[in-house]
């Protein structure tokens, strides 16, 4: 994909992070003037590479499956204080903020598109489409910001628990908002979907980083699942479905990871984005490793150095993003069918809908085996926890590595379905805990940005 940045501009608004001569709290900087004066020039601007590769990687370091074996002593700073869960990423207040940065970037393009497309020329039925898709973008950063600096959604305290500054403006001279709720923030992604729906295009075939009538609703299904509403997340994941794509990626008909394909046109996404830095090579723990079914083919496609499969060694097996055919299927960092599909299944489970549940998973479940290899999940007394646990498994092996497994973490442990994790450092010492109900799952407002705003309260942090 290429990145159309307007090369034949005179001057390119591109944003720079340098903390010292930066906005109060999104740390970045317009370079030059804006010179976005056509529809289609706000048409390539939504083509940019920077939307397309937009979700912080670091974000997968949070998780439960992931190890360092060779993590260095002491422990130094950036994403080595992310997987430990520091209280802080960085102690320094001029380096720009970990994971807050790119969220934010991203908003300030699609802000950039809301604040100032009415005034381009050009058809305005393609203005009132490209609005939908910022709105979409918006909506689907804002996502991952307020599930990583607010707390898990909790209908009783969400209109009080803090989470991040809702931006609609990309004048940087503007005061900055203050700290909006949960609650606001979740409404605010509501809004914008709902409102970009009509508008949208109908479908995304020729490019899966662009936004779509599906890519909508999927997204809304996430937004859904993430405030336990299972019956809408259900209700908004079936019109994804209805109004895209409905089929798995079926990895049993191809050849080689090689065969998955550039995201732009893969089959099975329904909104694409590909985390910031493209290329992740990852350890995953034993213990996850060796809850695979070795047949599985997500450990043929993306794991190397699978040895006998008994994994007994750290750091000998890794995940590697662009596959081990060392081709461009990056895994979907955005929405896809199969995510549709286990929402579906996870909220027929929750209803106690066990054939439903169990369908919609044998539909995911059947596309990463051989056919010779696949065996059917279908017991014949099924329990309703049993066939919730399977779901939730499936998604720990289907969304391994994208980001979405520490999502995942806090919604489940604010059910009490979490236990304590913990890091080790090369000799097997442990090096950092992540117990029940900790504050860390919430994380800390970055320093660079409460430097500008010493009066924002911050999140709890747990004392060690």
């Amino acid at each position: 994909m290429k990145k159309y940045i307007f090369q034949w501009f005179a001057v390119i608004p591109f944003l720079a992070f340098s903390l010292a001569s930066c906005d109060k709290y999104l740390d970045i900087q317009p370079k030059g003037k804006r010179l976005l004066k056509t529809v289609n020039d706000f048409d390539l601007w939504l083509n940019s590479e920077d939307l397309a590769y937009s979700i912080p990687n670091a974000i997968y370091l949070l998780a439960d499956n992931v190890d360092n074996p060779t993590i260095p002593y002491p422990i130094t700073e950036g994403t080595n204080w992310v997987y430990t869960w520091r209280q802080q990423f960085s102690a320094y207040s001029e380096t720009s903020p970990i994971i807050w940065k790119d969220l934010y970037k991203a908003i300030y393009y699609y802000n950039t598109v809301l604040n100032n497309i009415d005034e381009a020329t050009g058809d305005t039925g393609q203005k009132e489409s490209l609005k939908a898709e910022a709105q979409l973008g918006r909506a689907f950063h804002y996502l991952y910001l307020v599930n990583l600096y607010g707390k898990s959604y909790d209908p009783n305290t969400a209109d009080e628990d803090l989470a991040v500054p809702f931006v609609t403006s990309n004048d940087l001279n503007e005061p900055t908002p203050d700290r909006s709720t949960v609650q606001e923030i979740y409404d605010y992604i509501v809004a914008d979907l709902t409102a970009a729906i009509p508008n949208l295009p109908g479908n995304n075939d020729n490019n899966r980083f662009r936004g779509s009538v599906a890519a909508a609703y999927s997204v809304l299904a996430r937004t859904y699942l993430y405030m336990g509403d299972y019956t809408k997340a259900a209700q908004n994941a079936q019109l994804a479905l209805d109004n895209g794509q409905n089929a798995v990626l079926d990895y049993s008909e191809l050849s080689s990871s090689r065969s998955i394909g550039e995201m732009m046109t893969r089959p099975g996404v329904i909104y694409g984005n590909i985390s910031t830095s493209y290329y992740i090579l990852a350890y995953p723990t034993l213990d996850f490793l060796r809850t695979f079914n070795t047949k599985d083919l997500r450990l043929a496609f993306y794991y190397y150095g699978l040895g006998d499969y008994s994994f007994q060694t750290r750091g000998e097996a890794c995940f590697i993003s662009m596959s081990v055919s060392f081709y461009r299927s990056y895994p979907n960092w955005g929405t896809s069918v199969e995510e549709m599909r286990l929402i579906l299944a996870e909220a027929a489970a929750r209803a106690n809908d066990l054939p439903t549940a169990i369908q919609q998973l044998d539909l995911v479940r059947k596309c990463r085996f051989k056919a010779a290899d696949y065996v059917k999940y279908d017991p014949a007394t099924p329990v309703q926890e049993e066939v919730l646990q399977k779901v939730l498994t499936e998604r720990t092996f289907e969304f391994a590595f994208n980001g979405m497994r520490w999502f995942d973490m806090r919604r489940l442990d604010a059910e009490g379905r979490m236990p304590e994790v913990k890091r080790y450092d090369g000799q097997g010492n442990v090096i950092a805990t992540l117990p029940a109900h900790s504050n860390k799952y919430t994380l800390q407002i970055p320093l660079q940005v409460l430097y500008f705003h010493p009066d924002w309260p911050q999140n709890p942090w747990d004392e060690e």
